[in-house]
């Protein structure tokens, strides 16, 4: 049996940063395009709030992008356009205004 070795490293910084809207459009697996959450079946809506590509919400239902079970999958990010910008009060003071 083959042994693992496990070894330790002082992390010496970790950086935090907002991601531009492009970067969210990149990372999103599903832009939300409707308000519909099901169909009349009780189906999530593709392209609503709980669309299956971010993730599963059910028991026995499987994520469409990754195809975790709910307890595997812990989500995926997702995009809604706005008409016009918004911003968060707690990140007022890392906007940058060009």
């Amino acid at each position: 049996m083959k042994m693992k070795k496990t070894v330790s490293k002082k992390i010496g910084e970790i950086k935090f940063s907002l991601l531009s809207p492009e970067q969210i459009k990149k990372v999103s697996v599903a832009k939300i395009v409707t308000p519909e959450l099901y169909d009349i079946d009780g189906y999530p809506v593709d392209g609503g709030l709980m669309d299956l590509r971010l993730g599963a919400i059910d028991p026995g239902v499987r994520c469409r992008t990754c195809g975790g079970k709910i307890k595997e999958c812990l989500g995926h990010p997702g995009s809604i356009d706005l008409a016009k910008p918004i911003i968060h009060l707690k990140y007022v003071h890392v906007i940058e205004l060009g």
